[in-house]
């Protein structure tokens, strides 16, 4: 005697409901002994690429503070060749363009102004900013050299 239909269809093959469920949970997180990996990755990641990020605005601060000084050295020997040569005037330029640009950038900077009857040389140093708390920043120094002006008959 053949056997009445199902009105609700085929019966699937039937599992133990323990079995599927843990084979589910256990496709979806991975193997056991990865878990909590992406998490420890980025621990110890983070706090390097953070250092490179803050040593690269380091860099780009202490080129910054180098171009800073040397326009500061140039003016210098810009007024100072002019006649009458004056290396006060040149002194005062220098500091004069250091105030106006670098009140922040440069510490203990110093203007050195050094001249002869041919030639004067503005040399400005000083420390750029430092991002790192308890750390001095680097050292800058630029020169720049320029010949006196000499009227000709």
């Amino acid at each position: 005697m053949p056997r009445p239909a199902n009105p609700r269809g085929p019966t699937p093959p039937s599992r133990p409901r323990s079995a599927r469920g843990q084979r589910s949970r256990r496709a979806l997180r991975g193997p056991a002994g990865e878990r909590g990996a992406a998490s420890v990755e980025l621990a110890v990641t983070f706090p390097v690429v953070l250092l490179l990020v803050m040593t690269l605005i380091q860099a780009a601060l202490w080129f910054y503070a180098r171009s800073v000084a040397l326009g500061a050295a140039q003016e210098g020997a810009r007024e100072g060749r002019v006649q009458p040569a004056s290396t006060a005037r040149a002194q005062a330029a220098a500091e004069g363009f250091l105030d106006q640009t670098a009140a922040d950038l440069l510490s203990s900077r110093d203007v050195a102004v050094t001249g002869s009857a041919t030639t004067v040389a503005v040399t400005v140093t000083g420390t750029s900013i430092s991002l790192f708390p308890g750390l001095s920043g680097w050292s800058v120094t630029q020169t720049a050299v320029g010949p006196v002006e000499r009227p000709t008959p």
